[in-house]
């Protein structure tokens, strides 16, 4: 069946970001706005395209949840992801649009996934340790966002690579100051509308027509910033061309 309006199907986008210290293997699965999406039978085929990867961690990028209706969908996924893997979610712009925060972030909560609020943790792999900081969107507030980013930048250390998840990735030449290696958001949705090689999106809120940042990899010297095309079949009406759906998965990997 043809698939018109590019949400029948995901697809999973692969990424591989080399670094020399890293010595293990470690894959991240970057899971970003599903605003409550339903893919298979109580998301199982999300489930078992995860589970093929078989991530070490999995960093769940904001709008998870729709800031308009139901949210069941999000909750069934969560509660199936957080009894298999070491999961981290960072708010994004719908869990505050739902009006409903404290609602939102305690649901969250009560499925044992952390929320990371300028929070870090360790991802490890084998002999290999990296440091995962989540920032909240700036719906939370900007001043706080910005709290967050400082202090998160001042326990980043230069000797153990470090992640900074962010939903939006709109101002990311403000984030490079801070030295993280490798920069995860989402938000984009793809600019929607592609052409392969020639049109890397068409529209992106907050960065307009035409976006420099609508989806994929981007290089800054020696940092990364990746952004996930997301997961998101709404707003139904408006079709996802040459765009498909994306769970993503960053291999980080040593040198040499």
């Amino acid at each position: 069946m043809v698939d018109w309006f590019g949400k029948r199907n995901f697809i999973v986008q692969r990424y591989q970001v080399a670094d020399a210290r890293i010595r293990d293997d470690i894959r991240i699965a970057l899971v970003s706005d599903l605003h409550s999406s339903l893919w298979g039978q109580e998301q199982s085929d999300l489930i078992a395209a995860l589970a093929a990867e078989n991530p070490h961690a999995v960093v769940l990028c904001g709008d998870l949840f729709n800031m308009r209706g139901r949210n069941a969908n999000t909750i069934t996924l969560l509660n199936a992801l957080a009894g298999s893997y070491a999961c981290y979610f960072v708010l994004g712009n719908h869990e505050y649009k739902t009006n409903d925060i404290d609602n939102v972030t305690a649901s969250i909560r009560q499925t044992g996934i952390p929320i990371l609020s300028g929070d870090s943790v360790r991802i490890s792999s084998g002999n290999t340790g990296v440091a995962l900081f989540g920032i909240d969107d700036a719906l939370g507030g900007e001043e706080r966002q910005q709290k967050q980013i400082a202090n998160a930048a001042a326990a980043r250390r230069d000797d153990v690579y470090s992640i900074l998840a962010i939903h939006v990735p709109n101002a990311i030449e403000s984030y490079l100051q801070y030295g993280f290696d490798l920069t995860l958001s989402g938000h984009t949705h793809g600019g929607q509308v592609r052409i392969p090689n020639v049109l890397n999106g068409l529209y992106v809120s907050g960065q307009g027509l035409f976006p420099k940042y609508g989806g994929g990899q981007y290089d800054f010297g020696d940092q990364v910033l990746v952004v996930s095309r997301g997961l998101s079949k709404k707003p139904y009406l408006i079709p996802r061309v040459f765009n498909p759906a994306e769970l993503v998965i960053v291999t980080l990997k040593g040198i040499g």
